[in-house]
Formats: structure tokens, C-alpha cells, sequence
């Protein structure tokens, strides 16, 4: 037999693969369906404006001609990148240049493969944390180091580093907490990471969920120091329902961003043009943000009314300041047992799918985690069935 490499043996299996698997075990047994609301997909297709278009661009002549590194600059074609330009000057008032920003397929791919830019050393998460980074660690040769975070202080981590320390993955706005960091907190998070020579992998998969005014979530950009210790990661899956599409950008400095173009070109032949100017649409099309923005909105609907029915049954549910993600702690007869509660009493009983807070780390413990990526008709559904069996 081959002798394979033992690293694989050292990553948990997913657990949102568990989950999946159970809720379709339960839904075969019972010939009922269940409601899901445990993952972080929205409920619409990319908007239609961009599905009109990109079909445009696919029928264009020599638009699936030849390896798009090698037709198109390796960091992007020019006009997503100035769009991405344009983005940040209007969002955080800063003026980058294109050797600051590198366009990526799937940013889960990009979270991972950055860690292996980072020498030896720990790689840090806060928990509660998407399981994804622990993976992306133990996958680049590093150790994971977690750092809690709990509800009595916003759920931000206490991040203070040591010698032993190469690199971090931040989640700002957060996954699946809801926590938004604002300067003062990334004052504090610079110094660390200077004084201890520590990297930073910022994940912005969620700035553009955020549902109250006086929150604006903190890009890495208004700090032009930790251009030199992080990468910004930001998607359009979420932002503009483009799960099925895979894009993406990365922003850092110009010696980070040739690190990571060195890197990309040894597996990755870029990003298709077709798929680049869908991004370019989606950031730029007046017609495409408003079509963006109304589905923001019709998501802040959907939280009021998520947060609203869970604490009328038990929950103890904050609404969150950003995130298409609800965090409530789970009724008090259950104590910590978050996983009994998803499992055995909301997926077993009321044929609900939600995620074990456990499931993001230790101290997600007691809660669990439920998406508003689905309609309101749906996340009402969900409280009726949960009602139907509140005699816990």
C-alpha cells in the first residue's frame, strides 16, 4: 500500500456533513420535510441582471479561449480590479492599487491556502469558529491555538499573542456570533500583532449583513501597517448570491499580495473572464446593487421576526448587529447540551435543522446557530413546529 501522508488523519470530519447527513436520515424515515435552517446559503440565485449578462459574456468570442492566467493579468482583469479600487474608496475612504488586490475563485479555498504562507508556528482562531479554519491550519503544517470569546462581552476574543504564534484567523463581522469589531478593537489588535511579528487572516464574508446603523464594520485597509501582517478575504457568495459562481478578492500588501500570486500560480490557472465580469456588474451595475440591497433588507425583516418568535418560546436570543445568522441560547432545562437540544429535540421531534453551537467550538456551548437565509414563510414554519413540541 502507498504510505500516505498522516496529516488528513489530524482534521476532524466536518461537522456540518453530520448534520446534513441526519437531517436527510430523519426526513426519509419520517416522510416529512424538515425545515432547514442550519446553513449559510442564500435562498436566491445571483440576480437576474448578472444571469443575463454573464450569459452575454459566455457567448462573446474568445470568452473560454486558452487558460484565463494566461489570456488576463494573474491578479485580475483591470476592470474588477478598479471596481474593488473603487469599492474601497467610496466604503472605507482609502485609495489602494492594484498590487494591493488579487481576484480568487472560492475564498474557502484562499482561507486555506493563505495559512500556508505563514512559517512555523501556531495558528490562532477564537471560538465559537467556523470549523473550516481549524482545518485550513491543521492542513498548512500549523497548530491551532483557540482563544474564547463569550456573550457577556460581545463575543470578542481577548487576541493577545506569544512567540509561539505565526498567524490568525479573524471572522469580522462573525461567524456564527454576529460580532462586529470596531477601530478601537483593531487599534489594540495591530499593536499585538507587530510586537509579536504575527500574521492575520481577516475573513469579510459578512461585511455588507449589517443591520444596525451605527455599526460599520472596520476593513484592514484604514490601517496601512497591517496591510504588511494581513490578508483580507472578501466573498461574493454571500453578498451577492454567487455560491454557485466562486468569487472572490484578497487585499494585502504588494509583497504579501506577490507571496500569494507565486503561490495561487502553482495549482490555480485564475478565474474565468466570464466570472470576473460578474463581478464587475455586481459592484459597479446600478441595477444589480438595488436588486443586492433589496434582498439586504428583505433579510433585516426576516431577523426581527426570527428574533422576536425565539424569545416568546425560551430562547434567550439577541439580535445581531450583522450576519445573515441568529446565536440564541438554548431554553434553560437543556442547560449546555446544545447538541442533545438540535439533534434530539428540534431535528428528531420538530423536523427543524439548526447547528449544535458546539459544533463552532467550546464556548459555543448552550446555543445554537439558525440562518435567515430563508424566506419568512419558512423561518415561521420553524417556530410553529418548534411550539408544537415545546413541552420539553
Amino acid at each position: 500500500m502507498p504510505r500516505y501522508s498522516d496529516v488528513l488523519d489530524k482534521v476532524p470530519k466536518y461537522p456540518f456533513a453530520r448534520v446534513s447527513q441526519l437531517s436527510r436520515e430523519v426526513q426519509e424515515r419520517d416522510k416529512i420535510d424538515v425545515v432547514n435552517i442550519r446553513i449559510g446559503i442564500p435562498d436566491r440565485e445571483a440576480p437576474e441582471t448578472i444571469k443575463r449578462l454573464v450569459s452575454k459574456y459566455v457567448l462573446a468570442k474568445n470568452s473560454t479561449f486558452g487558460y484565463p492566467c494566461d489570456v488576463h493579468p494573474e491578479r485580475g482583469i483591470p476592470e474588477l480590479v478598479e471596481a474593488i479600487i473603487t469599492h474601497y474608496r467610496e466604503r472605507h475612504g482609502v485609495d489602494l492599487k492594484p498590487e494591493n488586490i488579487a481576484v480568487t475563485s472560492w475564498t474557502k479555498e484562499a482561507l486555506h491556502n493563505i495559512a500556508r504562507l505563514f512559517g512555523k508556528g501556531n495558528g490562532v482562531v477564537p471560538v465559537p469558529v467556523y470549523p473550516a479554519y481549524v482545518a485550513g491550519i491543521l492542513l498548512s503544517g500549523h497548530k491551532p491555538r483557540t482563544v474564547p470569546s463569550f456573550e457577556e462581552t460581545n463575543w470578542l476574543p481577548n487576541m493577545t499573542f506569544t512567540k509561539n504564534d505565526a498567524f490568525f484567523y479573524f471572522c469580522d463581522p462573525n461567524n456564527p456570533t454576529g460580532a462586529v469589531a470596531d477601530r478601537g478593537y483593531y487599534d489594540n489588535l495591530l499593536c499585538e500583532m507587530v510586537k509579536h511579528d504575527v500574521g492575520g487572516i481577516f475573513d469579510k464574508a459578512y461585511k455588507d449583513y449589517v443591520f444596525d446603523d451605527n455599526v460599520k464594520p472596520v476593513s484592514i485597509t484604514e490601517f496601512p501597517e497591517m496591510l504588511d501582517y494581513g490578508f483580507e478575504v472578501v466573498s461574493f457568495s454571500k453578498h451577492c448570491n454567487f455560491v454557485g459562481i466562486g468569487l472572490g478578492w484578497i487585499v494585502s500588501s504588494k509583497q504579501n499580495i506577490d507571496r500569494w500570486l507565486k503561490l495561487s500560480s502553482q495549482y490555480s490557472q485564475g478565474v474565468a473572464w466570464y466570472v470576473q465580469k460578474a463581478g464587475v456588474e455586481a459592484l459597479t451595475n446600478p441595477e444589480v446593487k438595488n436588486e443586492i440591497r433589496a434582498y439586504m433588507e428583505e433579510v433585516k425583516q426576516r431577523k426581527d421576526t426570527f428574533v422576536q418568535g425565539l424569545n416568546k418560546i425560551g430562547f434567550k436570543c439577541k439580535p445581531p448587529k450583522a450576519t445573515p445568522y441568529l446565536f440564541p441560547r438554548i431554553p434553560e432545562v437543556f442547560g449546555d447540551d446544545d447538541e442533545r437540544f438540535a439533534l434530539k429535540v428540534l431535528l428528531e421531534k420538530a423536523h427543524v435543522a439548526v447547528m449544535p453551537g458546539s459544533y463552532f467550538g467550546e464556548s459555543g456551548k448552550g446555543y445554537v446557530r439558525a440562518t435567515l437565509f430563508q424566506p419568512k414563510s419558512v423561518i415561521e414554519e420553524a417556530l410553529r413546529r418548534i411550539i408544537e413540541i415545546r413541552n420539553w
